[in-house]
């Protein structure tokens, strides 16, 4: 019998087949486990997170979690490949388990409600290429451990909280093609490894808080289409060679940032380009000539410092007449001057909105918009064209709005707006257009603001008025008549202002069915008949205005069914009778009831706070009362004051010391230095409002309004203890606002005595922001173009609010308090230019026992060139003192010339100035630009009246016609002579020639009614 050989090559075949079974078995072995793993991952995940639309109800342990809604696993039906999760309303944070799926390739979790932190455990997921959680609510950073992910395409974390830094590591993703991060609050510079991303087609970076120049490496990234760096705090140039960097770029966003210098011409070599926004920002030189690009659809360079004549506009919008797909066009608020070309009416005909405004266009109103039949915004406003509006405006069916305001343009309105019926905008105020309302505009039946004011409009206000108004206003024209009933049918009217026209006879109660209407002003016309009770019925209204009519009969009490109003303004009308008492009347002051002679208040405080005469239903009721009570209180006042002076006394001869500043700020709620920095944004230079001799004041923004009692935007003044007499500057001012209350003077919300970041004494106080800053800025503003001018009315309303503070500290606080440094930077107006009298570190305490004087001795009283001449010889401080400041700083407001202005310096002050011109006409003396404001008023006066004839009281009111418009020139020239006399009256060199501040006050409110009529 043979004997059985086996070859090698057998017993290596067996083996092979048994490491093949073994491996197969070891795999589908890891197969399970790893299912295993990825089934109890999703499991954690809906464990932790809330799902209020049952999408996972689904998920569940007896079945195969492939199956699940959301999942999609890899072929082998082992591994979770996509989890597309997206827009379910999950909310929660995002499992750090999710990690666990090393196989997935796709994680979408956007539109959700997650919040908490990106997991740093996702850089576990190697095999992961499109990471998307826009639309949460995710804080925190971003972790850098993403940039281990290399085989990520997209990053999607758009819409969240996410702040710190952009990763560095990211831009060593060699295949990302999109990185998504707007809106959020990111910080710090845009990493300059983001240039290593070769493949990058679209960058988003918009809305955050990204500082710094944008890094030239972005430039390079010669395949990006997309770039979006809008809304952020980015500075720099944008290099010359751009376009050429790249070439493939179709939109580019760089809104809204700090970004300077010339607009790179080299743009027009990125041919595919689609979409420019390069507005808000500080770009400066020409218009860049884009002609060649062929595809460019929108192009905003508004809101930049860009310029041009008229040979530079006929280069720039002659090469965009090549732009044949253009929509948008926008270059409003540059620097852009002369005449625009012809060749603007060779644009694309695609053209939906071309914006020019508020630049310094000239020459005739422009030509050929006919032909752009898609039209649907046309703003031209604040420029200087002139001439007539062309009729063939109406032939753009599709126009909305229609803005030219603030221009020159003259003629009638043509009756162009049977054809535009989607007019939702037309704003024509501010121009020199005549003739009547046109009565074609009862077309526009998706009219929603109309503006007209400010022109020469004549007739009566149509009766043909669309009923889709929500604003209306027509101020400032010549309108007359009455009111139409018709206005009852505006239903959607909020805004109304027919203010400064020639309007008669009653208010019509048509009024009270525009149920909407928050405003309300029909003051300056001829008003009569009482105020209709019905008005009480319009509950949404904020504010009233009928001041400067001739008004009759009772104020309404129906007006305290007005909740909502704010402000009330009935003054220089012809009423009478007692004054409401609640709702808006609580708060009402004098200036908003003046020159009504004949109401009362219902008591004698109201009586005194208003300054009318107490009703006379009331005072024959006091007597009776008043008698026994008022010897009980004396009685009762006459023990108490024994006691308080024996009190007194026994603390005066132990050696009691005045209250330190601690002491006095002890009962206001109190600030950290910590909030007041974050409120300052690190005491930043953009938010520094001011210097003055002891401190600083910054603009601040408090976020937690209800802790503090402050309002969200308030002024922080911060003492510079450097100085020895800052600290007691800071007590004065403490002591001195602690017990004052005036609506003309700076309110002071609370304080700050504590120590810095450096352990330094730190002292602050937290006051009432003025939007309109100081007087100075505005009798001297540094930029003729900035627009800053008081007219007549508002200087002398000015004065009269000064002067009610300065008679309120001296005649109705106890004690006295002299203020000791008033001048123009002292003098704070707010949103509605009302003055506020501020700044009390010098202020002094006018107490009976002359040694408790010096509660404020701080070297010299005041500033120089309105120091009362007998400070400077050693004089306490009095009131007449102040008299003397308010004298000089009246002059100043009506000559414009500072005390210290150097035509001054050879002996001649500013009294003596006044003083030798007052034989000269009132226009050679006052500041040029006063009178200028009356052309809105009056169109013949030519003539300059002297002025030797008005003092005081004493007017020539007889010889005037207060009804007619064309008396104003003459009125206003009086009333200016006036105010100078009164300010010589004040800043006389003898204090026994002085007027005290009432008298003052007096006289001012005598020329306010002198002027209006």
């Amino acid at each position: 019998m043979k004997k059985k050989y086996h070859s090698p090559l057998m017993f290596l075949t067996l083996f092979l087949i048994c490491q093949i079974i073994l491996c197969h078995n070891m795999s589908m072995v890891r197969a399970q486990l790893d299912a295993t793993t990825d089934k109890q991952a999703l499991l954690s995940f809906k464990s932790l997170v809330s799902d209020p639309q049952s999408t996972l109800s689904q998920w569940n342990v007896d079945s195969s979690h492939c199956n699940w809604p959301g999942v999609n696993c890899t072929n082998n039906g082992a591994r979770v490949r996509y989890l597309l999760l997206n827009g379910h309303g999950f909310i929660g944070i995002i499992p750090p388990q999710l990690s666990n799926l090393t196989s997935l390739q796709i994680l979408d979790l956007s539109e959700n409600s997650f919040f908490g932190h990106i997991p740093s455990e996702f850089s576990q997921l190697v095999n992961l290429q499109i990471l998307d959680l826009a639309v949460n609510s995710i804080n925190g950073t971003i972790p850098p451990e993403l940039g281990n992910l290399h085989r990520l395409k997209k990053v999607d974390l758009s819409r969240n909280s996410l702040s710190g830094a952009i990763p560095t590591t990211f831009g060593f993703l060699p295949n990302l093609t999109w990185l998504l991060i707007a809106e959020n609050q990111l910080s710090g510079k845009i990493p300059a490894e983001l240039g290593h991303l070769q493949n990058l087609l679209v960058l988003q970076l918009y809305w955050n808080q990204l500082t710094g120049e944008i890094p030239f490496s972005i430039y390079n990234m010669s395949s990006l289409v997309y770039l979006s760096l809008t809304k952020n705090m980015l500075s720099g140039k944008l290099p010359s060679n751009m376009g050429h960097d790249l070439p493939r770029l179709t939109e580019l966003y760089l809104a809204n940032n700090k970004l300077e210098g010339p607009i790179p011409s080299s743009l027009c070599n990125a041919s595919q380009m689609q979409i420019i926004d390069l507005s808000i920002n500080r770009f400066s030189g020409s218009l860049p000539l884009l002609g060649n690009l062929k595809n460019l659809t929108l192009l905003n360079l508004g809101y930049n410092r860009l310029s041009s004549t008229t040979e530079l506009n006929f280069q720039a919008f002659g090469s965009l007449t090549n732009c044949t797909k253009m929509e948008l066009l926008n270059v409003e608020s540059n620097e852009l001057g002369g005449e625009l070309p012809l060749s603007v009416s060779n644009l694309s005909p695609n053209l939906q909105e071309f914006f020019i405004g508020e630049n310094f266009f000239t020459g005739g109103f422009p030509q050929g918009f006919e032909k752009y039949q898609n039209l649907s915004s046309l703003y031209i406003q604040n420029n200087y064209f002139q001439g007539e509006i062309p009729s063939s405006i109406g032939k753009l069916k599709q126009l909305q709005s229609l803005m030219v305001d603030r221009n020159e343009l003259f003629g009638e309105i043509p009756d162009i707006f049977r054809n535009l019926t989607q007019l939702y905008v037309l704003d024509m105020s501010d121009n020199q257009l005549s003739g009547r309302f046109p009565s074609s505009l009862a077309y526009c039946q998706h009219l929603s603001l109309l503006y007209l004011a400010g022109n020469k409009l004549t007739g009566s206000i149509t009766k043909n008025i669309p009923s889709s108004l929500r604003e209306l206003l027509l101020a400032r024209n010549l309108f007359t008549g009455s009111l139409p009933m018709e206005i009852g049918n505006l239903k959607q009217l909020e805004v109304l202002d027919v203010s400064g026209n020639l309007l008669s006879g009653n208010i019509t109660t048509e009024i009270t069915k525009c149920l909407s209407l928050r405003n309300l002003s029909m003051a300056r016309n001829n008003l009569t008949g009482s105020i209709p009770s019905s008005l009480g019925e319009l509950t949404p209204l904020e504010s009233l205005d009928l001041s400067s009519n001739k008004l009759s009969g009772p104020i309404p009490k129906e007006l305290e069914n007005l909740e909502v109003l704010k402000t009330l303004n009935l003054s220089f009308n012809q009423l009478e009778g007692q004054i409401p008492r609640n709702s808006v009347f609580v708060n009402l002051t004098w200036n908003s009831l003046q020159g009504n002679y004949k109401l009362c208040g219902f008591n004698q405080e109201a009586a005194e706070k208003l300054r009318v005469n107490i009703c006379a239903s009331n005072s024959h009721l006091l007597p009776k009362i008043l008698i026994p009570i008022s010897c009980f209180l004396a009685l009762v006042c006459a023990i108490c004051c024994f006691f308080w002076a024996l009190i007194t006394r026994k603390n005066k001869n132990s050696g009691d010391k005045k209250r330190s500043s601690s002491e006095i700020i002890r009962s206001l709620p109190m600030l950290s230095y910590f909030e007041i920095q974050r409120a300052t944004n690190g005491f930043a230079v953009e938010n520094l409002i001011g210097k003055g001799g002891f401190g600083t004041v910054y603009k601040a923004v408090f976020e937690n309004t209800g802790k503090f009692g402050v309002n969200t935007i308030s002024a922080v003044k911060v003492l510079d203890l450097g100085q020895s007499r800052a600290s007691k500057s800071f007590d004065i001012e403490c002591e001195v606002l602690r017990n004052i209350r005036h609506r003309n003077l700076v309110k002071v919300f609370t304080s700050c005595s504590s120590i810095d970041h450096i352990g330094a004494d730190f002292k602050a106080l937290i006051m009432e922001f003025m939007s309109n800053g100081n007087l100075d800025k505005w009798l001297y503003p540094g930029d003729i173009e900035s627009g800053l001018f008081l007219t007549l009315t508002q200087r002398l309303n000015i004065a009269i609010d000064v002067a009610s503070a300065l008679d309120y500290l001296h005649h109705h606080c106890e004690p006295p308090i002299v203020h000791c440094d008033l001048k123009p930077g002292n003098v704070l107006l707010d949103e509605n230019m009302v003055a506020h009298v501020g700044d009390f570190g010098l202020a002094r305490f006018l107490l009976q026992n002359p040694q408790q004087n010096e509660i404020s001795t701080i070297g010299l009283k005041g500033s120089i060139g309105y120091i009362a001449p007998e400070y400077g010889q050693g004089g306490k401080a009095s009131t007449s003192g102040d008299v003397y400041s308010f004298g000089i700083l009246l002059l100043e407001m009506f000559i414009a010339k500072k005390p210290t202005n150097e035509m001054f310096k050879e002996g001649l002050n500013l009294n003596k100035y006044a003083s030798t011109m007052q034989e000269k006409k009132i226009t050679d003396i006052v500041d040029p630009r006063l009178f200028k404001d009356n052309e809105n008023y009056t169109q013949n006066s030519n003539t300059s009246t002297n002025t030797s004839n008005f003092t005081g009281s004493e007017s020539s009111n007889n010889n005037i016609n207060n009804n007619s418009n064309h008396c104003w020139f003459h009125r206003s020239e009086e009333c200016a002579a006036a105010a100078i006399r009164l300010g010589l009256s004040c800043a006389a060199h003898s204090t026994k020639d002085r007027l005290t501040m009432g008298e003052a006050l007096t006289r001012l409110q005598e020329l306010m009614k002198f002027l209006v009529g």
